[in-house]
């Protein structure tokens, strides 16, 4: 082989080296782009997941304390109706109450203060007895109705005006306040 031949031989070589060089930098270019691109990719996505699991997760708790919440207004509010009963089946045994006289005089004055001038009150049959002699010294006519419970209907003269004074329609009117108390002394 002569020089020449082996000069370019030995150029060919080189050249090939050198190209298989700058083949062998740019794949490992290109993997490496690849490798940070996939890995760039990975972690975008686990964000993602993660972001989601985050929300996911943020709903089912808010989800929870909301259901929370709510069987916590339904159980006070049952708790609450339950006092509201109660109230309710003490007043009805308030007769037995040996101050139950005195209250039905103070509703009976309320009435007939809120009356104005009156010529009645108006008891249930099984109070009766229990205000007559009230009635008398105020000079009012006493009459009955079963429809009356707990309390006394005063009419003004002329019947164009009557009050009704009960306990039950009382304690109606203040629930909704009576309510909020008991709730404040049950709950804080």
């Amino acid at each position: 082989m002569s020089k020449l031949e082996t000069i370019l031989q030995e150029e060919v070589l080189a050249e090939i080296q050198r190209v298989l060089a700058e083949a062998d930098a740019e794949a490992e270019r290109i993997v490496a782009a690849a490798r940070e691109k996939a890995e760039a990719m990975v972690a975008a996505q686990k964000r993602k997941l993660e972001a989601q699991k985050a929300a996911e997760l943020h709903r089912a708790e808010s989800a929870a304390e909301l259901a929370v919440t709510t069987a916590r207004v339904e159980a006070k509010g049952k708790v609450i109706g339950e006092v509201f009963e109660r109230v309710k089946r003490r007043l009805t045994a308030l007769p037995e109450d040996p101050e139950y006289p005195t209250v039905l005089e103070r509703l009976a004055a309320e009435a007939v203060a809120a009356v104005g001038e009156a010529e009645a009150i108006i008891v249930n049959p099984a109070d009766e007895a229990r205000l007559k002699g009230w009635a008398e010294g105020k000079g009012l006519q006493l009459r009955t109705s079963p429809e009356v419970k707990l309390g006394v209907v005063a009419v003004s003269k002329g019947g164009k005006t009557q009050v009704a004074n009960t306990l039950p329609e009382r304690l109606e009117r203040a629930w909704e306040t009576l309510s909020a108390e008991v709730s404040r002394v049950l709950w804080g």
